[in-house]
């Protein structure tokens, strides 16, 4: 307690006011104060650049927290600009890009190459590239480029994630050996690379070399490469989690002087995540075959260390591993898998439910997709499969005394694309109550059951 003091004019006594303890902001610790700069960015944008001038410290810090945010450049003359305007100073904070190669637009160079690229017709309104022949200025100015997406990339030293993107058809396509030599420049730069990902089905796979700490990599498993290249660099790496995908539009999936999965699984260190995704509408729906049919030995390398199965591709038709074996189904390729395995969870689309008994011992947690391609509501087919599922579950449980999956803790369930989770949750929706009652059902099992309604189609 504070003494009392008299008042000298009024001989009144007055306690002498304490001072409260005060949460200041720059005490807080880094991480929470980035995790606010992130929040003001996300809800009022235009606020955090006042943060730069607050004060010095402020400045420190906001600065860098912005150059750690994801940076996207369509094309390397959006790259070039960027670099052009920043302080680059900063740009060691830099830690995840992804970027387009766009072929070079012969109007915008100028200079002798400039006045070669127009005496040789070579404009953007023409859309030639002259011949094919090493004194054609298109291929001299393309090399240029290339040089200076190198000397771009080195200003990256930190870079952790990158992503190769994909060029639409309304973008301007580079040249295949533009695209070659753009390859081998990704495998020369960005040393520190945890986790990669490209769009690209075409490129060589050199793009993974020089990477030591990489340790994510996500591509649809095709190049231009031999075997005995991706081979050799695949047994330099140190992964962990593999992510195979393929899209509508990859013209080279499914196409056996493109694919790589085999000599991929082969020569990988022992994987723990495996992710197997095949959108709709893809040329080939065999991904799934070419995994666990044409590379079943090398598969089987994976079988202990894998602890992480995501089946988001369709088993597709029946698969012949050559010319002179029988078709065979790819989900019986896939459960004998599954039964040797030490899996601790596995996901997968609703199409693999015979799978579902061979589902090994070791597994914690299932995750069961029924959100493939939006279609009109079907009520009475969710809940259908949603009691499908509960039965299989409780089955699969068994005798507590005697389970088959005693490591069980946790289904999780998408629900059909056409439930926003907003309706699900509603007590009057349709659903809500064979969900209420299929997690109580599994809650006697010890079982918790966790279900996510339809957020929009899940980004690539």
């Amino acid at each position: 307690m504070p003494r009392p003091q008299p008042n000298c004019r009024s001989g009144k006594v007055k306690a002498r006011s304490v001072p409260q303890p005060s949460l200041r902001f720059l005490t807080l610790a880094l991480e929470l104060r980035e995790n606010i700069y992130a929040h003001v960015l996300y809800n009022h944008p235009s606020s955090l650049v006042h943060l730069l001038v607050v004060n010095r410290q402020l400045s420190r810090e906001v600065k860098p927290f912005l150059y750690k945010l994801p940076l996207t450049f369509d094309g390397q003359s959006q790259l070039f600009d960027w670099l052009s305007k920043v302080d680059h100073g900063y740009l060691r904070h830099v830690e995840e890009t992804r970027f387009k190669l766009h072929d070079i637009n012969p109007d915008e160079i100028v200079g002798a190459l400039g006045k070669k690229l127009q005496n040789a017709n070579i404009t953007r309104a023409s859309g030639s590239r002259g011949p094919d022949t090493p004194d054609n200025p298109y291929f001299e100015a393309c090399r240029a480029d290339l040089r200076r997406i190198g000397a771009a990339f080195r200003l990256l030293p930190n870079l952790r994630y990158l992503t190769i993107l994909s060029a639409s058809e309304r973008d301007s396509q580079p040249h295949h050996r533009t695209q070659d030599a753009f390859s081998k420049l990704v495998g020369q730069c960005f040393p520190k690379l945890k986790f990669l990902t490209s769009e690209e089905d075409q490129l060589p796979i050199d793009f993974i070399s020089g990477k030591p700490e990489l340790r994510r990599l996500r591509f649809p498993a095709t190049t231009s490469s031999d075997d005995e290249e991706t081979e050799e660099l695949f047994s330099a790496l140190s992964l962990t989690e593999l992510e195979i995908y393929r899209l509508p539009h990859h013209t080279a999936s499914g196409a056996e002087e493109w694919d790589c999965v085999t000599p991929i699984l082969e020569n990988s260190s022992s994987l723990h995540s495996l992710t197997l995704l095949e959108r709709h509408g893809a040329e080939t729906p065999n991904l799934a075959a070419e995994v666990f049919v044409g590379s079943q030995a090398a598969l089987r390398r994976h079988r202990h260390s894998l602890r992480t199965l995501k089946l988001l591709a369709k088993p597709g038709p029946e698969y012949s591993a050559d010319e002179d074996s029988n078709p065979v189904h790819p989900e019986a390729y896939c459960a004998a898998f599954l039964s040797q395995s030490s899996l601790t969870h596995i996901e997968f689309i609703d199409i693999w439910m015979s799978i579902y008994e061979q589902i090994p011992s070791t597994i914690q947690t299932i995750t069961w997709r029924l959100d493939e391609s939006p279609r009109p509501p079907n009520v009475a087919t969710s809940v259908t499969r949603i009691k499908k599922m509960v039965t299989h579950a409780i089955q699969v449980r068994g005798n507590p005394r005697d389970p088959k999956l005693p490591h069980l803790r946790r289904i999780v369930i998408y629900l059909d694309g056409f439930f926003p989770s907003a309706e699900i949750r509603h007590p009057a929706h349709p659903s809500n109550e064979i969900l209420m009652m299929a997690r109580t059902k599994l809650g006697e099992s010890g079982i918790r059951l966790d279900w996510k309604g339809w957020e929009g189609v899940p980004s690539m």
